[in-house]
């Protein structure tokens, strides 16, 4: 696990940061924005990640499904699930690999989709990342690796 060290960890006036606090704010707000963004599109964020995956490679490489299931951290039957669903709406094509008769090419079916346009607070993350100090940026993404280490690991408890 990552260690905070008490200077970072508080505020200004001398009081400890509401680490936990924050993540449960975080948490359902994203929850939220997923529900809305849902109802909206009709696409869950899976499916908003997988589009904007291959979009930001459409013309640089051949996509494969197993390539989408790596990046995605899908299980392969996730993976075909997910791609289609995308066929069926008519937001991909699968269609037969080049060099490997084995194998498909996932294809946005309209290559002009602007990734931002489609999930525009991925580039805004990104921008407000970047703008963090080197020494401050490796404090926050170990955090965030151990967070999401848990979050991996963590049972849905049954019913």
């Amino acid at each position: 696990m990552t260690e905070i060290t008490v200077a970072s960890a508080t505020t200004a006036d001398g009081h400890r940061a509401d680490v936990a606090g924050v993540l449960e704010r975080l948490r359902l707000a994203e929850a939220k924005l997923a529900r809305r963004r849902e109802q909206q599109t009709g696409m869950n964020e899976t499916d908003r990640a997988a589009m904007r995956y291959l979009l930001e490679r459409v013309d640089t490489e051949d996509v494969t499904p197993s390539m989408i299931v790596r990046a995605l951290h899908l299980s392969p039957a996730s993976g075909t699930a997910l791609i289609d669903r995308l066929v069926a709406r008519g937001l991909v094509v699968a269609e037969a690999h080049p060099h490997d008769r084995r194998k498909k090419v996932i294809r946005p079916f309209d290559r002009n989709i602007d990734p931002d346009h489609l999930d525009p607070l991925t580039m805004q993350l990104r921008g407000l990342a970047s703008e963090l100090p080197a020494s401050d940026a490796r404090v926050v993404a170990g955090f965030l690796e151990d967070v999401l280490a848990l979050v991996s690991r963590t049972a849905i408890p049954a019913n």
